[in-house]
């Protein structure tokens, strides 16, 4: 499968980034030695309200561009390490419609600034190329209502224009497709995104899919993306996208009609959809899930000392805070240190950590809301430290300043029983060494 991008030669590159230069300075009549490079490729430090070739090609074209991308190209080719660049497609072609032509034919016959041996080399270069890109097939996945699997089909045009197409089994026998056409919009250098218009929807919603392919997106099998639009309710919804390569339409048809759910993607993407609700609130405590939530963590508000027994009947000290009314939480561990928040359970009998650390763990933390005693809690943790797993029972002091100063002058990871004053001995043994 060829690459996105385009070998051609430096001499091409280089005619067109003259005639591109010279088209510009009658564009903007002004000289081109009078800007700085910043400027005249519009990246870094240069002024967005003044001509730049950045600013000029989205003029001209309507299509975002980098700057400094081009900017690159042309140093590459001034190195001369190569007789060739590789050059992006989408660019090339912005570049040539910049120049003043319609396409890359017209450009290699028309182009006063090409010799002939170009015109010889380069004449059936991007023609030849372009076949494999004229459209690209994908399936799309993704869920709606929390749960419900939903496969699409998106098929991009000579990167210029997308059709979104997705499948309901509606009536359990023959499939139904809604359809989305938009455009393709180039984003950066490592994602695209895509408008859909509800006037070219079967729909009339609209829509708008973010593509993210990192780089050489023809050589991806699989690309992650997300959407914003509305549901058959007209509730704004976002969610995730997986979108998986087919080899053409025929395939794409194939691959989309199967009944059959790949479980990898399945799991990915459950829940990962969000619905705005269709009834706004009249004040703001409207929008709580329950008012008894929030004075729960009003309650719980404090900083917590307690321990982990471990298989061993070393204690581990824990210690746990809950910071403020939003349920801003703090958990640390084996000098190992946790920030999140605390989300009160459906049945409002625990607090349930999110702990906002991007780690593989996965470690986990609750507190029981119900004390088991006055400022006594119990919690549940679940925390990876190394080769290590701490799972259990977690006993905590709310607001002890006598165990505060025994824990801030006993720094161990581990502790004995017999460190510790007689009446936290008998509520460990209570609590963590008989089962409750």
């Amino acid at each position: 499968m060829n690459t996105r991008g385009i070998k051609v030669s430096n001499g091409l590159i280089l005619a067109l980034h003259k005639e591109l230069l010279s088209v510009f300075s009658k564009h903007y009549g002004l000289k081109i030695k009078t800007l700085t490079v910043f400027q005249l490729y519009g990246f870094g430090d240069y002024d967005e309200l003044r001509p730049s070739l950045k600013n000029y090609i989205m003029e001209i074209t309507h299509q975002l561009i980098n700057g400094k991308y081009i900017y690159n190209k042309i140093r590459e080719v001034d190195k001369g390490n190569s007789k060739y660049v590789r050059l992006r497609r989408d660019y090339l072609s912005l570049l040539i419609l910049s120049a003043g032509y319609e396409n890359y034919t017209q450009y290699i016959n028309k182009s006063p600034y090409i010799s002939s041996q170009i015109r010889e080399e380069e004449g059936s270069n991007f023609d030849e190329t372009s076949n494999n890109i004229d459209a690209l097939y994908y399936v799309g996945y993704y869920v709606e209502d929390r749960q419900y699997y939903i496969k699409s089909k998106l098929t991009i045009n000579k990167m210029k224009t997308a059709s979104w197409e997705i499948l309901y089994w509606e009536n359990n026998t023959t499939p139904t497709y809604y359809t989305y056409f938009g455009k393709c919009v180039p984003t950066g250098e490592s994602a695209l995104s895509f408008y859909f218009s509800k006037e070219n929807s079967s729909l009339n919603k609209e829509c708008f899919v973010n593509l993210f392919y990192g780089n050489n997106m023809q050589s991806k099998p699989v690309l992650l993306g997300a959407y914003c639009g509305f549901n058959r309710s007209n509730s704004p919804v976002i969610g995730k996208l997986v979108f998986e390569q087919a080899q053409d339409k025929e395939d794409q048809d194939l691959k989309v009609k199967s009944r059959n759910i790949n479980p990898i993607f399945h799991h990915y993407l459950y829940s990962q959809r969000m619905e705005i609700d269709n009834i706004l609130p009249r004040k703001d405590s409207d929008l709580t899930v329950s008012l008894n939530r929030l004075e729960i963590i009003n309650f719980l508000i404090g900083d917590y000392l307690g321990f982990y027994l471990d298989r061993n009947n070393y204690l581990i000290p824990i210690s746990f805070g809950v910071i403020n009314n939003l349920g801003e939480i703090k958990f640390k561990v084996n000098n190992i240190n946790f920030k999140g928040i605390g989300r009160i359970s459906r049945t409002e009998n625990y607090l349930i950590s999110e702990f906002s650390e991007k780690t593989p763990s996965y470690s986990q933390f609750s507190l029981q809301v119900q004390p088991l005693e006055r400022d006594l809690f119990l919690g549940q943790m679940l925390v990876y430290t190394g080769a290590n797993v701490l799972n259990g029972k977690v006993l905590l002091w709310k607001q002890n300043k006598n165990l505060k100063a025994f824990i801030d002058t006993n720094k161990e990871f581990y502790l004995n029983k017999t460190d510790l004053e007689a009446d936290i001995n008998v509520k460990i043994t209570e609590y963590l060494e008989n089962k409750i």
